[in-house]
């Protein structure tokens, strides 16, 4: 059987559902590719890999679906990482070929009129393969950033300098310049409610992230609720709400208790929750990796700290903490530059 990294077969871009799927799949063979890129393998050996275990699944020798776990214990020395290295990638690989299965062999089969809801169950199944994909791939991001840097050999000095993200307070500004210049551009958002302005503030700076890769989203929802609160900063500081602080304060409040966010059934609502599932993932990888190693570094964690760990979104952050662990000297060292 020819398999479908290769072979583009023909979709029903009508039919529900189904531009969701295909944005599935191809992001699940780029994140091969992201694999096969650090393990520096060649084409053709690529080709065979990706063949290889979508036979595999076919045969029912390997079952990906039931691999959700991923085990993000870290063990230094150069032979385990070695090994967990492998392990990783061969489970982002698996889940990503999973991906690819289930496009064609029930996606493209079954989803037909009247057949919405095996579609969407369909659906369901392989975003849940790309995000424990891009967990497996977080983790391999990881130990790769780890090999030569184990505690029993010193990390290599120099090196160029990683471009980094913004931060969350970076990141409130630039939204809030955005938000800004929609309102300069467009009045008409200044007519609507708060909550149905920030939803299609929201939705419009999700695309352009998408594209310009600005901005770390993990969750579309958090996003509108910051834009919603900046719309309400905005609002306050023109003096349109004349009352005092704390009235216009209760009155934000009231509002958003009393509106919540619409749920959107669209291809665009679904592409924006398949981009931030893929994201979540990753930070959920890395941030999961950064407590193991902090544990394994300096033993148990205070609670305090683990909280602080958890709640942190920036991945970049986390990551280069990660990578930097064998040159801190402490567990302060790490929390207290934390956003």
């Amino acid at each position: 059987m020819n398999m479908s990294f290769r072979n583009e077969r023909e979709s029903k871009p009508d039919m529900p559902y189904m531009r969701t799927a295909t944005l599935l799949r191809t992001e699940a063979i780029k994140l091969a590719q992201r694999v096969f890129d650090l393990q520096k393998k060649a084409p053709s050996l690529r080709t065979q890999e990706l063949q290889r275990l979508y036979e595999m699944i076919e045969s029912f020798e390997i079952q990906p679906q039931k691999e959700k776990d991923v085990d993000l214990t870290i063990c230094q020395g150069k032979v385990a990482i070695a090994d967990q290295l492998g392990k990783h990638a061969n489970a982002a690989l698996q889940q990503a070929v999973y991906v690819t299965f289930l496009h064609d062999n029930y996606v493209l089969l079954q989803c037909t009129p009247g057949a919405t809801a095996t579609c969407e169950l369909r659906v369901e199944e392989m975003i849940t393969a790309l995000t424990v994909a891009n967990r497996h791939l977080a983790m391999f991001e990881a130990l790769k950033n780890l090999e030569g840097k184990h505690y029993g050999v010193k990390a290599a000095k120099g090196g160029n300098t990683k471009n980094q993200r913004p931060s969350n307070n970076v990141t409130t500004q630039l939204v809030h310049a955005m938000v800004k210049g929609m309102l300069y551009r467009n009045p008409n958002f200044q007519k609507l409610d708060k909550t149905t302005a920030a939803d299609k503030m929201a939705t419009r700076i999700f695309k352009v992230n998408s594209e310009y890769e600005i901005l770390d989203i993990a969750n579309p929802d958090d996003l509108k609720h910051l834009v919603r609160n900046v719309l309400f900063e905005i609002s306050k500081k023109r003096g349109v709400q004349e009352r005092s602080r704390l009235n216009g304060d209760r009155l934000q409040l009231g509002h958003s208790l009393r509106h919540s966010f619409p749920k959107q059934d669209t291809e665009e609502s679904r592409q924006m929750d398949l981009d931030a599932a893929r994201t979540l993932g990753r930070i959920e990888g890395v941030r999961a990796t950064l407590i193991l190693q902090l544990k394994q570094r300096f033993g148990d964690l205070p609670t305090s700290a683990i909280e602080k760990l958890e709640a942190s979104n920036d991945m970049d952050q986390l990551q280069t903490y990660a990578e930097q662990l064998v040159e801190v000297r402490s567990l302060d060292d790490v929390i207290q530059n934390l956003q």
